[in-house]
């Protein structure tokens, strides 16, 4: 059960461009399984979706391909309008305009209703988090509804995010959202 309604595709393109930054929960032992039953197939109960974009330096623009899919590729450029990004093989932007910032995206972060409360989504966010910092992003932004109590919770009381915006009918629901950004050191 996915909490955001992307299509497939989206989820293909973030996985194929970021998969460094797409994460699974997989439970370690199975709890129902008796000594002599075989190994049941462990399913994903939480997973998060991230990617990475440099921005222009503006509040929310983005360029997009400048994180290499793969690890090993050494230089990778990605052209915009105003200059070009090179991602050296560290994962570290450099450029040759010195306005251009790296900026994470939390674009899904979903728990099981089973194995919420006991910190699984905490340590995801954590974990995709230290990697997009990792790869020299300097702040990252995601979108959560106003009515989601526990993710406000997460993302502000324990994550340490800011509300940026107040987007109002920002779902397809109708819902209003919030934009929240981390800024990193």
């Amino acid at each position: 059960d996915l909490s955001e309604p992307y299509s497939i595709f989206t989820y293909r393109y973030f996985l194929h461009r970021w998969p460094q930054l797409c994460i699974l929960a997989v439970p370690t032992d199975d709890k129902n399984a008796g000594e002599n039953s075989e190994p049941q197939k462990r399913r994903p109960i939480g997973c998060v979706v991230c990617k990475i974009d440099p921005s222009d330096g503006s509040e929310y623009g983005a360029v997009e391909d400048a994180v290499p899919s793969d690890p090993n590729e050494r230089n990778v450029q990605s052209s915009s309008d105003d200059g070009d990004i090179n991602l050296q093989n560290d994962g570290n932007m450099s450029s040759d305009d010195n306005s251009k910032v790296c900026v994470g995206y939390i674009g899904m972060l979903a728990v099981e209703k089973t194995h919420r409360r006991s910190g699984i989504g905490t340590a995801l966010a954590q974990r995709a988090i230290y990697r997009m910092q990792q790869m020299g992003c300097q702040s990252i932004r995601l979108e959560t509804e106003v009515t989601n109590k526990g993710a406000i919770s997460l993302y502000e009381d324990r994550l340490g995010f800011l509300r940026e915006e107040l987007l109002v009918k920002y779902y397809l629901n109708w819902g209003d959202a919030y934009r929240l950004r981390l800024w990193l050191d």
